[in-house]
């Protein structure tokens, strides 16, 4: 009798279980059912659409806000009595230290507490910041709003990949993946023609005015978007069984869990620190990275003296950054060899060097695009505006395959200590984005263009050689890697499970 009634207790909390999408491991371990509806990549389209789509204008907007500092900078000098430098500090510095800090304690953030909280306090700390821009009439609203702003940018600049993650599946995720990097590079090539047509037309406030409006609409919209990470929801839905059921001998296994505030820091900042101090890849991977994305906004600076020279106002010097465009969408090209390479592998063991074809292209096409731009424009050389277009077409196009492959290179080789490793890449990416401008303005029209986009050239050039190291060299330095071998171990025994 005693054991009818547990086995009949026994399958009144299976059946709750079931109900609630998940189902028991063993006879202590409560998991996912990965096939129940209710599992976040059984989700109706629609479902998925809407809570992919509001973080994904998120992350544009907020990167065409981050480049509109260079235009912004114009006006504040003549109003607020400041250098160029001082402005420019203001706007862009600030902008990236905050982005730093933020790619490196956000991403930590949203692993234990949720995605969408994350994306909620993004986007009301965001349009908060914005409007101090705005509103508050002396430097001090510039420095501590960029600063917030770039802090809360970088919510969605790291945590919508995890998003696509949770959502999709692996092929589906290698075109949204890319659909996201080309998002965020086209809003970085839009924000110095927005930025620059609003300071002319209605004054450089109102690009924080709107800023604060757009983002206040994305906060209200963004309480529709569901919760995605499976962790999160699995840890919600087992307190709502304690609760309806009662005491529960069973368990979830939650790797997010933070048991501590030392075990947070260690996450945080520890962590980081040492795989980005003693890991060879990471460590090349964010420099390359970091320099390819601060050259777009060393550009926001450069393009006012190069494209001046050309006869062309103000206002127009920003349009150049159309060109990179096209090249942005080429590199769409080279996800139909990503896609053959998957295939290919689907029943073999592929290595993380597999996949950085498209860095190998993009390297030359980098170096190639700006030694092909430096020697197209005055003052030493003269030729039409167009020609030196066709050297940015081939910039945009390496600008973004660097930033999609090289953070794919460090998720594949690091596996379990990826966001550790993808946390020092966006800091030193930000950091790059904020310093780049300060100095762009005075190295263009000290040397002149031609020889400062060759000292950038010879960088790129340099870089040419990296996609050899890392196809020779590449394993040898995963083994060599505590961290590394230790995904790859992890991984081997996930498998075999």
């Amino acid at each position: 009798m005693a054991d009818d009634l547990e086995k009949q207790g026994h399958d009144s909390i299976d059946r709750q279980v079931a109900r609630s999408g998940l189902r028991r491991r063993d006879s202590k371990i409560i998991e996912w059912d990965t096939e129940h509806e209710l599992f976040p990549r059984n989700w109706p389209v629609q479902h998925k659409l809407y809570s992919m789509m509001v973080p994904f204008f998120l992350e544009f907007y907020t990167t065409v806000i981050s480049t509109t500092g260079a235009s912004a900078a114009e006006e504040t000098m003549q109003e607020y009595g400041l250098s160029r430098v001082v402005a420019l500090t203001g706007f862009q510095f600030m902008y990236g230290m905050g982005q730093a800090l933020g790619g490196l304690i956000m991403p930590p953030f949203s692993e234990t507490h949720g995605r969408r909280v994350g994306y909620l306090l993004s986007a009301i700390v965001y349009s908060i910041s914005s409007l101090l821009v705005g509103v508050v009439p002396s430097p001090v609203g510039m420095f501590v709003g960029r600063f917030l702003s770039g802090y809360a940018s970088a919510v969605p600049s790291i945590v919508l990949a995890g998003s696509i993650e949770d959502l999709y599946t692996h092929r589906t995720r290698l075109w949204l993946i890319w659909l996201w990097n080309c998002s965020t590079t086209i809003g970085l090539c839009v924000g110095p023609i927005y930025g620059s047509y609003i300071v002319s037309s209605i004054g450089w406030r109102w690009i924080y005015h709107i800023s604060a409006m757009a983002t206040a609409v994305v906060f209200s919209l963004l309480f529709g978007v569901r919760e995605t990470r499976p962790t999160t929801l699995l840890s919600q839905k087992f307190d709502r069984l304690k609760t309806e059921v009662g005491d529960l001998d069973l368990e979830i296994r939650n790797p997010d869990r933070v048991n501590s505030k030392r075990e947070l820091l260690q996450v945080i900042l520890l962590r980081p620190a040492r795989v980005g101090f003693t890991e060879p890849i990471i460590i090349l991977v964010a420099v390359m990275n970091a320099s390819a994305w601060g050259m777009l906004y060393l550009f926001t600076e450069s393009f006012t003296v190069v494209f001046s020279q050309f006869g062309w106002s103000q206002r127009t010097t920003s349009l150049p950054f159309l060109a990179l465009l096209p090249g942005v969408l080429l590199s769409g090209c080279i996800r139909f060899w990503d896609h053959y390479v998957i295939k290919q592998q689907q029943h073999k063991t592929s290595k993380p060097e597999d996949k950085i074809g498209g860095f190998a292209i993009a390297a030359p096409a980098l170096a190639m695009g700006l030694w092909i731009f430096g020697w197209t424009v005055p003052p030493l050389v003269h030729t039409h505006w167009v020609v030196p277009m066709f050297g940015l077409v081939l910039i945009g196009f390496a600008a973004n395959e660097f930033a999609y492959t090289l953070s794919g290179y460090i998720a594949d080789s690091y596996t379990i200590y990826a966001s550790s490793g993808l946390a020092v890449v966006a800091c030193l990416r930000a950091i790059a984005s904020g310093c780049m401008p300060l100095f762009a303005y005075q190295m263009y029209s000290g040397l002149g263009s031609n020889v400062a986009t060759s000292i950038i050239a010879v960088i790129a050039t340099v870089y040419c050689g990296t996609p050899f190291v890392f196809l020779k060299y590449g394993q040898r330095l995963r083994e060599h890697s505590q961290f590394a071998r230790f995904s790859a171990e992890v991984n081997g025994q996930q498998m075999a499970d």
